[in-house]
């Protein structure tokens, strides 16, 4: 059981890469959040999760 994807429904893995968002909301709330980005298996597409 994990974190499926809302287009393809394929499961969800954390990626190494910090996205550009994941990056933003970081800087923007000075450290406090702890934003981390996955991609999905399937379709590639990347998610961030706060």
């Amino acid at each position: 059981m994990g974190i499926r994807c809302t287009v393809c429904g394929g499961n969800l893995v954390v990626t190494d890469k910090m996205c550009l968002a994941g990056r933003i909301a970081k800087i923007v709330s000075l450290g406090k959040l702890k934003p981390e980005c996955y991609e999905c298996e399937i379709c590639k597409k990347r998610y961030t999760l706060l």
